[in-house]
């Protein structure tokens, strides 16, 4: 039995170390979807999707949903190894190279389709609104910290990577080529 035990300790730490904090923002992601099928009981909009889209829609979301966290968090481990020599230095490549708020990102173009696919009510669009509302917030939060912490770089940053929908392309490419013409340091 305390052999058992240890193994699934172990399992959950290795999920943790994998999966960071996203698995904290995921389950709130669901908790937002759970309340919004509670409100599924007072009105609907339904629409209709064939049963083999649903599952490959499914699989793509979800697919998108735990790579996006994985390459995250393993950025993030990246990121530690500057932290813990002392450097404090802007991240620019990986997911960060896309938006300057990956987690984010992936919760919302990932989480709220699936509910949107199985239920077949446009209804779930609520909790898309809640979470990206949700997180602008957040992103404002924490954007003070990292203009404080950064000053001008990240503030030039922010021009060239968006936020939290990644549609410029590869922004932090562009960032890290407009800081080597203009040798400043990021």
């Amino acid at each position: 039995m305390v052999k058992e035990k240890n193994n699934l300790q172990s399992f959950l730490a290795g999920l943790r170390q994998l999966l960071g904090v996203g698995i904290y923002l995921l389950l709130i992601g669901i908790l937002l979807e759970i309340l919004t099928m509670v409100l599924h009981a007072y009105g609907s909009l339904p629409i209709s999707i064939p049963l083999a889209w649903q599952f490959i829609c499914t699989g793509i979301c979800v697919i998108l949903c735990f790579s996006g966290i994985i390459w995250f968090n393993r950025t993030i481990d990246l990121a530690d190894i500057y932290l813990a020599g002392g450097e404090n230095k802007l991240i620019t490549r990986g997911p960060f190279n896309y938006v300057r708020h990956p987690l984010y990102a992936t919760l919302i173009l990932t989480l709220p389709p699936l509910f949107i696919i199985w239920w077949q009510d446009l209804l779930f669009i609520l909790p898309w609104i809640l979470i990206f509302l949700i997180a602008k917030y957040l992103v404002k939060i924490e954007e003070d910290g990292l203009v404080s912490m950064f000053g001008e770089a990240y503030q030039r940053y922010q021009e060239f990577v968006p936020g939290l929908i990644p549609y410029k392309g590869a922004g932090g490419e562009k960032f890290r080529r407009n800081v080597e013409k203009s040798g400043q340091p990021c």
